[in-house]
C-alpha cells in the first residue's frame, strides 16, 4: 500500500529577496530529498513564473510591497518604481533613523487593513485546505504568519533572508545595544559615546507605535479577526514554540548569542546556471581581464548624477589599473546619457541587465571585486565566492551588511560620508582599496585574503552550501518533530 505523501508548504512574499531562499531551499528538497514529499509554495500571483517545475503552486490573495506602495499612491510602470525608489532609500545616521521609525509601518504595510486581513484569510482557507505536514513561512510575510498564530494545529519554521541581527536580538540582553541600530550606520560594535544615541534608536520604535494612530487602528482590525499580539514584523516572540532558519555562520558574522531556536544555515543561494552556458559570450568577455562587478540590486534606479560619480571613479580605477576590466548593471532613474564612456573603451561595460545570475558571474573566480548595494543575496553571495566588496547602501535597511563588512574586514564601505549622492572622491578611495592602485597593492591583499577565510568558513571549505543545510534541518523536522532539530 502506497503511504501519502507528506506536503511541506512554502509561505513567502514575492519579492526576489525573500522568495529567492525559499526557491534555493526548494531546489535542494527537490534534488537531495526522498520520494514522499510534496512541495507546495504559496505566494500572490506575481511569483508564478519562477515557481520550478516538480512544485505545486497555490496563489495567495495579495501585492508585493511595490505593488503595494505603487497603489497606495495611484502609480504604475516606471513612476511607481521611482515613487518606490524615493520611499525606501535613505542616508544614514541617528536623525533619519528617528524619522524612519516613524514611517516603517506605513511603508512595510501600505495596503489598507482590510487587503492585510483578506491576505491572512486566504492564507488561512489554503492551511484548512492543503493540511500541510510543515509549513516554512517568511519572517517577513506577516499575514502568514498571523494566519498560522491562529490555528494551533499547524507545524512551521520560519525563515528569515537574512541574520541573526534580524531575529535574534531579543535574545542578546544588554548586548543587544551595541548592535548599531536600523538606519544608523554606526559601526559595530557601537562605540561608548555613541551608545546612548543607539539605544534612543533602538527603543524608539516600539515608544512610538504606542503613538501612533495608524499602527493602533491596524492592530485593532487584525485583532478584531482574531489575529493576536503585535504585527509580527515588531513581535520578537513566536506564537508559539518553532525554530527559525537565518543565513548567518558563526565565525563569520557579528558576535552573538544564538538560541537553540535559530539554526544559522549560511549563505541561502539558489543554484546558477554556469556563466558558460548561460551567456557564452558574456562569460568569454568576463574571463578576459580581472574584473569589477558593479550590480545594485534588482529595484534599485541610479540617479544621473550619481552615475557620472561612479563612472568618474572608474576612470581613475581603469587608469591606473589598465589589467583589469568592469561590468556595471545599470538600472536609471529617469532618461540620461552616460558622460565619458568613450574614455575607457570596452574595459568597461554598461548593461540594463544581466541574462545571467550574478552569482554566475562570481562563480567564475575571475570577480576581484563586488559592488552591491548591501542587500542581503547579494552580500552573502560575494560571502560564499570568497569575493572582497565595496557596499554602496541605499536603502534604509541596507546599512548593516556594510557596518558588519567593516567590521569582518571583507570589504569597505563606499558612501559612508556622501550617503545616497555616492561623492566620487569618496568611491574611488574605496574601489582602491579594495582592488588595489597596484595588482600587489597590500591592503587590498589583506582584505582578498581575509574574503578567502570567510568563504571557508561559511561553506566550510567547500563542503557546505546553506540551501542543503536549510533543507536539510526542514526534512529531519517533517520525519521527527521540533524537538529533535
Amino acid at each position: 500500500m502506497t503511504e501519502t505523501p507528506r506536503k511541506i508548504l512554502f509561505l513567502t512574499c514575492s519579492e526576489h529577496g525573500q522568495l529567492n531562499s525559499h526557491l534555493a531551499i526548494i531546489s535542494s528538497l527537490l534534488k537531495n530529498s526522498k520520494d514522499g514529499i510534496d512541495i507546495h509554495l504559496g505566494s500572490s500571483s506575481d511569483c508564478r513564473d519562477r515557481v520550478p517545475r516538480g512544485v505545486i503552486f497555490h496563489s495567495i490573495v495579495g501585492f508585493s510591497l511595490t505593488d503595494r506602495i505603487a497603489r497606495r499612491h495611484g502609480l504604475n510602470g516606471e513612476a511607481a518604481k521611482e515613487k518606490g525608489m524615493d520611499i525606501l532609500c535613505a542616508d544614514p545616521g541617528f536623525f533619519n533613523s528617528l524619522k524612519w521609525s516613524t514611517i516603517m509601518f506605513p511603508i512595510t504595510h501600505p495596503e489598507p487593513v482590510k487587503e492585510y486581513i483578506e491576505t491572512a484569510h486566504d492564507v488561512e482557507r489554503l492551511l484548512r485546505e492543503l493540511k500541510p505536514d510543515l509549513v516554512i513561512v517568511d519572517t517577513l510575510f506577516g499575514p502568514a504568519r498571523d494566519a498560522i498564530g491562529k490555528m494551533a494545529d499547524v507545524r512551521f519554521i520560519t525563515l528569515s533572508p537574512n541574520t541573526v541581527k534580524e531575529v535574534a536580538v531579543g535574545d542578546q540582553g544588554l548586548g543587544a545595544f551595541l548592535w548599531p541600530a536600523h538606519t544608523t550606520g554606526f559601526p559595530f560594535p557601537v562605540p561608548w559615546y555613541l551608545v546612548p544615541l543607539n539605544i534612543i534608536a533602538l527603543l524608539f520604535p516600539l515608544l512610538y507605535l504606542n503613538f501612533s494612530s495608524y499602527y493602533k487602528a491596524f492592530d485593532k482590525a487584525r485583532h478584531a479577526s482574531g489575529y493576536q499580539k503585535r504585527v509580527p514584523l515588531f513581535e520578537a516572540a513566536q506564537v508559539r514554540p518553532s525554530k527559525t532558519l537565518c543565513m548567518s555562520t558563526p565565525g563569520a558574522e557579528i558576535p552573538a548569542i544564538i538560541p537553540e531556536s535559530l539554526l544559522c544555515c549560511g549563505p541561502i543561494l539558489q543554484a546558477s546556471t554556469p556563466l558558460e552556458l548561460a551567456d557564452k559570450e558574456l562569460y568569454d568577455w568576463v574571463t578576459a581581464r580581472p574584473t569589477v562587478m558593479v550590480v545594485l540590486g534588482s529595484h534599485f534606479l541610479t540617479r544621473e548624477p550619481v552615475a557620472n560619480n561612479m563612472i568618474a571613479a572608474f576612470r581613475v580605477l581603469l587608469d591606473k589599473r589598465r589589467d583589469i576590466q568592469i561590468l556595471w548593471k545599470l538600472r536609471k532613474y529617469g532618461e540620461y546619457e552616460l558622460q565619458g564612456l568613450e574614455e575607457v573603451g570596452d574595459r568597461l561595460r554598461v548593461v540594463d541587465w544581466l541574462d545571467a545570475d550574478p552569482l554566475a558571474v562570481l562563480e567564475t573566480g575571475n570577480v576581484i571585486c563586488s559592488v552591491n548595494h548591501g542587500g542581503s543575496n547579494s552580500y552573502h553571495e560575494a560571502l560564499f565566492t570568497g569575493t572582497p566588496q565595496v557596499l554602496l547602501p541605499a536603502w534604509f535597511d541596507c546599512f548593516d551588511f556594510a557596518t558588519r563588512l567593516a567590521f569582518l574586514g571583507n570589504g569597505v564601505w563606499g558612501n559612508m560620508s556622501s550617503g545616497l549622492a555616492v561623492s566620487q572622491p569618496e568611491f574611488t578611495k574605496a574601489l582602491l582599496r579594495v582592488i588595489g592602485a597596484t595588482p600587489d597593492a597590500p591592503e587590498a591583499a589583506k582584505i582578498l585574503a581575509r574574503a578567502k577565510e570567510l568563504q571557508d568558513i561559511v561553506t566550510d571549505k567547500g563542503t557546505r552550501l546553506g540551501r542543503d543545510v536549510a533543507a536539510a534541518h526542514i526534512v529531519h523536522e517533517l520525519e521527527y518533530g521540533p524537538d529533535a532539530l
